[in-house]
């Protein structure tokens, strides 16, 4: 529901994320500090003192002894960079602490099977995930086998068809009715001029309609839960892709020709994906459910939502039967595609057997704003799997005017950047990355704390929203596009106020080319931290390490990681350390990204210390990456993202000064071009001619085998 006052959005979406730290701390138990528990028998031999009678112990019950705060914190700093201290290093720590050195010793391994223990809960359960995940792609491959026909083995009678020629002799069928039709709205437009539809003189009347709403809510769902469980022709899967497109013919023959049909400067865009979440069900309806934390569910996809109006609202604990109109608006990191801004009426309905839909259908308007982007029946299905984990289904049905989106990307696979599975993917990433901000998991070198890798995970997803909304120049009353469209040979560059420093503005310079390398070797050759020095200008051809490993998935493509630059001295050969850098990545077909800023030493440490900090005060300015797969250059069978061509998109953050009034110097606007060109040059030879090293290299092994053979 809307917010009355920001505050209290901000608290509520505190109280989800504190819900949630303890539902896992019931799972995994209590992350707290150590209490040192001696016999007195064994305080006495360490520290004679302590027995004043002289008599010696008076009881065999163990004493607990509370450390302080600043002892917690010398020896959870010693145990980040070692944890298996020597007698000598116990020895300091004892005279620094006033502790003794056996309560040393007890605290260390204590703490190492503390670690130990969560370690074996963590991958315990992530390996009950990927079962989860294994047995229903079991249960699929089965399915599919059993659907299997092979005519050698499995002659069929002569007056029965194959499923194949079934299949297309009704997709004939279709396609001569569809060719009909077709002529015949023809020649109807030709003789008067189109409209999208007649009911949009009156939208406020529609809007308050609450009766015509609930009608429309109830045929969307109706719809939505056929698209959701169906497995036949409805759905045509994409090799390597883990989505599927919406069959139209298939659609049109089960819900009708009119539903399917595309507006006249309208675009169909239908997927499906589905994931197994590593967070309750009622943890992802409170995200989905609540305008204010939706967006905090996907940065980088969702500029903004609001809740226009509640037109239903359960009283009682749950959202069953809610109802309310929501506005948002997604965007896509590149200055060649436009954002895409949609209002629908959100309704979430909870099925007897555990499972809640919460499906997204658009009204009608008459001011053509929402028009450009109108929801069939979307949404999302929630099963829930245990009491930390349930299966999403997501499928996101829309009619858009995309004739805003340059030629560069029109060769991309229809869905791909605003479709079913971008949204998976974000959902299931912040899961696990929520997971990891609570519980510790030993990482090498690391050094945050619970509260730190909080604190580091919200500046990660602050640059990637700041990343997406700079490239798309988001909000539009706050950026002023200064020049260019956004290709490699028309740089695009757009400021807004700068509110920290009243002189200078944040300039935003992006642009997107197309790079002859898969989208799989592209985002590994950018992560390369060895080949980061022939084209990062932070880096200058210094030496980069991955210091602090914060959050990750099981794989190694999704991470949150601290890099620490070292470059030499030009005053001597010795090597010191200059910047460190937050860096967020993700690796997914649907929009792969890359997102960096340099960050202070004595900043990131006060983000790493327990004490609070507000994170809105840190103004970082981010650099990076969007990458997207080229589906029409990739080779019939191969996974997408696998082969063909990537098209990259490149952006960076400075800041410059105001000339007079409120534009930027000339000079300043010619020398931002020329640093992006030269940037772009850069980084497309060393990456061609890296790929080309490993191709080589890969060429001579095969020949070496096939010698050897």
């Amino acid at each position: 529901m809307p917010r009355a006052q920001s505050g209290q959005a901000h608290g509520d979406e505190q109280q989800t994320f504190d819900n949630y730290s303890e539902e896992l701390d019931g799972m995994y138990g209590d992350n707290v500090d150590f209490d040192i528990s001696l016999s007195n028998r064994n305080i006495s031999r360490g520290n004679p003192t302590n027995d004043q009678d002289g008599i010696g112990p008076k009881s065999s019950k163990k004493r607990l002894q509370r450390l302080t705060f600043q002892q917690n914190q010398i020896l959870q700093g010693q145990f980040s960079i070692c944890a298996h201290p020597d007698e000598y290093r116990r020895r300091e720590l004892s005279e620094i602490t006033g502790l003794t050195e056996q309560q040393v010793k007890f605290w260390f391994q204590n703490k190492i099977t503390q670690v130990k223990s969560l370690n074996e809960k963590e991958e315990n359960y992530r390996l009950k995930v990927e079962n989860v995940m294994l047995s229903n792609e079991n249960k699929k491959l089965k399915e599919a086998q059993r659907n299997m026909f092979c005519p050698t083995c499995d002659p069929l009678p002569q007056n029965q068809l194959s499923p194949d020629m079934q299949r297309l002799k009704e997709q004939n069928n279709w396609l001569k009715l569809e060719i009909s039709r077709l002529q015949a709205e023809t020649l109807q437009n030709s003789r008067q001029s189109f409209q999208l539809d007649s009911s949009a003189e009156n939208v406020v009347t529609r809007q308050n309609d609450i009766q015509m709403i609930a009608e429309l809510t109830h045929n969307a769902m109706d719809e939505f839960i056929i698209l959701s469980n169906s497995h036949g022709p409805l759905w045509l899967p994409v090799p390597g892709g883990s989505f599927e497109i919406l069959n139209k013919m298939a659609y049109a023959t089960k819900f009708g020709g009119k539903n399917s049909a595309d507006i006249i400067g309208f675009k169909t865009e239908a997927t499906r994906a589905d994931v197994v979440v590593m967070m309750g069900a009622k943890n992802i309806m409170d995200y989905l459910m609540d305008s204010e934390c939706y967006a905090s569910l996907c940065p980088g996809i969702l500029s903004s939502a609001k809740t226009i109006k509640a037109y239903k609202w359960p009283t009682n604990v749950g959202y069953d039967g809610a109802m309310h109109l929501m506005t948002i608006e997604t965007v896509f990191p590149s200055p060649l595609v436009p954002s895409r801004k949609c209002t629908f009426v959100r309704t979430c309905r909870e099925l007897q057997n555990g499972t809640t839909l919460i499906v997204d259908v658009s009204l009608d308007s008459s001011d053509g704003t929402f028009f450009k982007c109108r929801k069939m029946p979307s949404g999302v299905l929630i099963q829930p799997l245990d009491r930390n984990s349930c299966k999403i289904i997501v499928i996101e049905h829309v009619l858009v005017d995309d004739t805003g989106v340059q030629e560069l990307y029109q060769p991309c696979l229809s869905g791909l950047m605003f479709g079913a599975r971008r949204w998976v993917t974000s959902i299931a990433r912040q899961c696990l990355r929520l997971r990891d901000t609570f519980h510790v998991i030993t990482r090498n070198a690391l050094r945050a704390n619970s509260k730190g890798r909080k604190s580091l995970m919200k500046l990660a997803d602050g640059l990637l929203v700041s990343y997406s909304n700079s490239i798309a120049a988001i909000p539009e009353d706050a950026w002023t596009i200064v020049c260019g469209a956004g290709t490699e040979q028309d740089i695009k560059i757009a400021h807004r106020r700068n509110h920290d420093c009243p002189n200078t503005v944040v300039v935003s310079v992006s642009a997107s080319f197309q790079l002859p390398i898969s989208l799989r070797a592209t985002f590994d050759l950018l992560r390369n931290n060895t080949l980061r020095a022939e084209w990062d200008v932070l880096v200058k051809g210094g030496v980069v390490r991955e210091e602090v490993y914060v959050s990750g998935s099981i794989e190694a493509d999704d991470t949150v990681s601290i890099l620490h630059v070292k470059v030499p001295n030009t005053s001597s050969f010795k090597i010191r350390e200059t910047i460190m850098i937050l860096q967020n990545s993700c690796y997914d077909v649907s929009g792969s990204f890359i997102v960096y800023s340099p960050i202070d030493t004595q900043l990131m440490n006060k983000i790493l210390c327990p004490e609070d900090m507000a994170e809105s005060k840190v103004s970082l300015y981010p650099t990076g990456f969007s990458l997207l797969p080229v589906s029409e250059s990739a080779e019939g069978g191969i996974a997408l993202g696998e082969d063909g061509e990537t098209l990259v998109t490149v952006g960076f953050q400075i800041l410059l000064k105001l000339a007079r009034g409120n534009g930027l110097y000339p000079k300043s606007v010619a020398a931002t071009i020329a640093l992006m060109s030269g940037n772009i040059a850069t980084i497309k030879k060393s990456l061609i001619n890296s790929q080309s090293h490993v191709e080589c290299t890969r060429g001579k092994r095969r020949h070496n085998d096939s010698g050897r053979t």
